[in-house]
């Protein structure tokens, strides 16, 4: 197997793994939906960056922008929990409009 053969196989377990991250309150994943945008693994497949963006809601609305940031709380976590099930000693989370990091766990 060459290194880009084995580089396609761990993207496809990160992207496997994403699928069972449900949006809370709904009945879809983060990747059917459209919030993962992007994933990056190291060379030493160790670490792994993941591209959010989830703009479904009225930026001007208080009280969504309120439920969004709880949504996002829950859902950095559990995309967290299931990349360390897969193994990955560090998760990055970077925003798609900003490029800014919205959450990091280490080891």
């Amino acid at each position: 197997m060459t290194n880009q053969d084995a580089a396609s196989k761990v993207v496809e377990r990160v992207e496997k793994a994403l699928r069972r991250v449900i949006v809370p309150g709904f009945d879809i994943d983060v990747v059917s939906a459209g919030i993962v945008r992007l994933v990056r693994v190291s060379r030493d497949r160790r670490r792994v960056a993941i591209v959010l963006d989830y703009t479904g809601s009225d930026p001007s609305c208080f009280a969504c922008r309120f439920l969004n940031w709880l949504l996002w709380g829950k859902l950095l976590q559990r995309i967290e929990e299931e990349m360390r099930r897969e193994g990955f000693e560090a998760v990055e989370f970077f925003d798609y409009r900003t490029g800014l990091r919205l959450g990091q766990g280490e080891g």
